[in-house]
């Protein structure tokens, strides 16, 4: 029952592989084996993180003289490769009307191995195996597609050499050193009301210019996929100066240059705390001075600094502690921490007889959604009984109902399985107290089997049966100015299906899922933390062994909450592998949300 240590997966979860040219490109590249380290996100800076071999002694090479279509192709592919990254070598394979319009840092592209070099009628096109794209941000967009994986390079002659003509306005990096040199983190924005920090996934080179990574990506402003869905208070137009230095205190300075513009306190205070999450993942900054054009902007509380720790309260994870638990015992609502004992909430749901098959909670552990055994209703109650409401309201009946969700703003959603698509229900209690339909694309009218929405309400995430088995879809969720959900984007796949059937997910982090997969149900189990975005490449995969009947997850975006396999007499800590036993047998169990 117990789950075996935890292993690496990222090998069989993306089918990117270490990256080489192949034999004819490679003539070109004797002596040179360097591979590109950044993508667009901030061009020219960074180190590579292995002690042994720094970034430093990498170099771009010329053209040779004489060389040959391929040859110059390969060249060119090389030279990008330089590290810190600069492109006055790359552009030397270029004809000079190519090089002055040249523009790399307008996304990158990431691939796994390239076909044979074909050469006609003075084009050479390198196709490559698979690959995909950031945008110039850094955030992922997906696999490219068939058409696009072939690259044609138009080779004229110049001043009696080959010469590229027209190169495509990108970086093109080989996967297997992407992974090694770059990693992905969050550029935190607000909610259209300013309610709560969004992460936004993007990735960054590591190496000692983390900071100024960091800070240069969150002044670039929302992905082009979340514009709409988040807002930045950082004035646009603003640049890093030369880095953001970090003194031996842990205090970034940051100081920005860009046109004078008038900023409130309020804004100001929303500025420092976008910063002050973004800049919490590099490990040596404590805290940060922030000055625009020589001026200081004043900090709260007239302090010196501003501590990463300071926005606590509009973190992505919402209001409310991280380890308490709740979870369904004999169709009764149940509550507790982690380390002790498992009770009937003394709500309606906690009562004898309360006939319930799964529940959600809603951050502030005040109010309970509930799912009835047959799956037939879904009701809403107090977690702790009051005299002001002491009955259950019914929001949905007569359907098929998957366990509820709460996000930080206590909108609930629910998931009908209906056979001839799924619905997705919403309930507001800003908005009229209405329930209503929202349309998910790739969810809505699909198999879908379970839902789950991100606290910050900006992410939803499904599982979707199809004939080669259970995909995870997501969806971003636009709401308006007023905090009113207006409505979904456009699918996208979070991870692809394998055959197998996703009997369970949860949030982990801010920008990572939990998927509860059932290798051989009822004896083997397997739990994958995953991208929330679906990027594959660059992000660290972890995959664990879990054995027995597990009935599902238990998992939270809060940073110290450990991710729970969930048994029917226990519940186990994954990483650690720490044993709880409980009596009587758990239905289900999971965190607040």
């Amino acid at each position: 029952m117990r789950p075996a240590a935890p292993r690496r997966s990222a090998a069989r979860r993306s089918s990117v592989a270490l990256a080489v040219l192949v034999a004819v490109l490679a003539l070109a590249l004797v002596g040179c084996t360097s591979l590109p380290t950044s993508g667009p996100v901030v061009p020219g800076r960074g180190a590579d993180h292995g002690a042994t071999r720094r970034a430093s002694d990498i170099d771009a090479r010329p053209p040779l003289s004489g060389a040959s279509r391929t040859e110059v192709v390969a060249g060119f592919l090389d030279a990008m490769t330089a590290w810190p990254v600069q492109t006055s070598v790359a552009k030397q394979y270029l004809t000079a009307e190519a090089a002055a319009g040249w523009d790399p840092e307008q996304e990158t592209i990431v691939y796994s191995d390239s076909l044979p070099v074909r050469e006609s009628a003075g084009t050479v096109s390198v196709r490559l195996t698979a690959a995909d794209r950031l945008d110039a941000v850094g955030a992922w967009r997906g696999a490219m597609t068939t058409d696009e994986l072939t690259l044609d390079f138009r080779v004229s002659i110049e001043d009696g050499q080959y010469r590229i003509a027209d190169p495509p306005d990108a970086l093109v990096v080989p996967a297997g050193w992407f992974r090694q040199r770059h990693r992905q983190v969050s550029l935190y924005y607000f909610d259209p009301i300013a309610q709560i920090l969004v992460p936004e996934p993007v990735f960054v080179p590591e190496g000692d210019q983390l900071a100024t990574s960091l800070v240069s990506g969150l002044l670039a402003g929302p992905p082009p996929r979340a514009r709409g869905v988040v807002r930045s208070f950082l004035p646009s137009g603003l640049t890093v100066g030369l880095s953001v230095p970090v003194d031996d205190a842990g205090v970034a300075d940051i100081a920005l240059v860009g046109e004078p513009q008038a900023i409130t306190a309020q804004q100001a205070e929303l500025m420092l705390a976008q910063l002050a999450w973004t800049l919490r993942q590099d490990p040596s900054v404590t805290a940060l001075r922030v000055s625009i054009d020589g001026t200081d902007l004043p900090l709260p509380g007239g302090v010196s600094q501003y501590s990463v720790e300071a926005a606590a309260v509009l973190g992505p994870a919402g209001p409310g502690g991280g380890r308490t638990l709740f979870g369904v015992s004999q169709g009764r609502l149940v509550t507790g921490s982690i380390d002790g004992d498992l009770v009937p909430a003394t709500g309606v749901f906690g009562d004898e007889g309360a006939g319930l098959d799964s529940v959600a909670v809603a951050l502030d552990n005040q109010q309970a959604a509930a799912v009835d055994l047959d799956g037939g209703r879904v009701r809403l109650a107090r977690v702790q009984r009051s005299a002001a409401e002491p009955a259950a309201q019914t929001l949905l009946s007569g359907g098929r109902y998957a366990r509820p969700a709460f996000d930080h703003a206590d909108r609930l959603w629910v998931l009908e399985r209906r056979r001839e698509g799924a619905v997705v229900w919403l309930y507001d209690p800003q908005d009229e107290d209405v329930v209503r339909a929202v349309r998910v694309p790739g969810i809505t009218g699909s198999r879908a089997r379970e839902l789950v929405v991100s606290r910050d309400g900006t992410r939803l995430v499904g599982i979707v049966r199809t004939p080669e088995g259970d995909r995870a879809v997501g969806a971003r969720v636009l709401i308006g100015g007023r905090g009113q959900v207006q409505r979904a984007g456009r699918p996208f796949v979070v991870r692809e299906a394998e055959g197998s059937r996703v009997t369970d997910l949860a949030w982990s982090g801010p920008i990572r899922l939990g998927l509860l997969t059932a290798t051989a149900p009822g004896k083997l189990y397997e739990v994958d933390v995953v991208a929330a975005d679906g990027a594959t490449v660059g992000v660290d995969v972890m995959s664990t062994i879990v054995t027995g009947k597990v009935r599902g997850l238990a998992a939270s975006p809060v940073e110290d909450a450990p991710m729970l396999a969930v048994y029917a007499d226990q519940y186990i800590d994954v990483v650690r592998q720490e044993r709880h036993a409980v009596d009587p047998e758990l239905t289900q169990l999971d965190y607040t949300g």
